[in-house]
């Protein structure tokens, strides 16, 4: 799936996602990460970096299927806006360091101190957007 126009500059070169991933026993589990958004031939993909294996990743190994939340900064009198994502993902081994660098540019105004240096190449979570919805122009 691609997202539209509001979705991609609400992202924009990086964005805080609370991601959610299920627990072997069957429990959500909630993690802020931040998300950046990648065109592939096959539609759009959020991606997160981590430089080790956590819970989240476990959790994505063994169950892919994932739920992502975007929020909009607020405006004065209106509801929040937010991006609402529900997809497939996948682990990949290395490019963590790379990403990372990106996005503390993005989310930080600087890498200088994020990632660290020497940090391991780590996995990045690359989720396949399956269903778009929230509050916003996005949703359908």
């Amino acid at each position: 799936m691609k997202l539209d126009d509001s979705a991609r500059a609400l992202i924009g070169n990086g964005a805080d996602a609370t991601l959610v991933t299920i627990n072997s026993d069957g429990s959500p589990q909630v993690s802020l990460v931040w998300v950046a958004l990648e065109s592939t031939p096959d539609g759009d993909e959020l991606v997160s970096a981590h430089l080790t294996e956590y819970q989240k990743t476990r959790n994505i190994r063994r169950e892919p299927r994932v739920a992502a939340t975007i929020v909009a900064p607020a405006s004065p009198g209106q509801q929040t806006k937010y991006l609402s994502v529900t997809g497939t993902a996948r682990i990949v081994e290395g490019g963590a360091p790379e990403l990372l660098t990106e996005l503390a540019e993005a989310m930080l105004g600087s890498s200088e101190h994020f990632p660290p240096a020497n940090s391991p190449s780590g996995l990045l979570t690359r989720i396949r957007i399956e269903k778009v919805g929230g509050n916003g122009p996005w949703a359908s």
